[in-house]
């Protein structure tokens, strides 16, 4: 979609508040990208960190982590609507 002229406007470990903006963004018209960080499936040395550690002591809750970009062109409006959703 676009690679170079994104900018983040949601970086959060929730994802009723993903589904929300997304939801919003798609009816603003609002083109926009978003991926799904899994902290416990990361790489250190040989295996994941769940693989050696277990999830003994991992809080679940920030296990993933949700980010959603935008064009940067759209990034003012997105970060209102954002906003307007996280703190209404």
């Amino acid at each position: 979609m676009f690679l170079f002229n994104k900018r983040d406007v949601y970086i959060g470990y929730s994802l009723e508040e993903l589904s929300k903006i997304r939801e919003i963004l798609a009816k603003e018209g609002i083109k926009y990208t978003y991926k799904v960080i899994n902290h416990s499936g990361e790489w250190a040395g040989r295996g994941t960190t769940r693989g050696k550690f277990g999830s003994f002591g991992m809080k679940m809750d920030y296990e993933k982590q949700y980010v959603i970009s935008v064009n940067k062109n759209d990034y003012e409006k997105a970060k209102y609507l954002v906003n307007s959703i996280l703190h209404p």
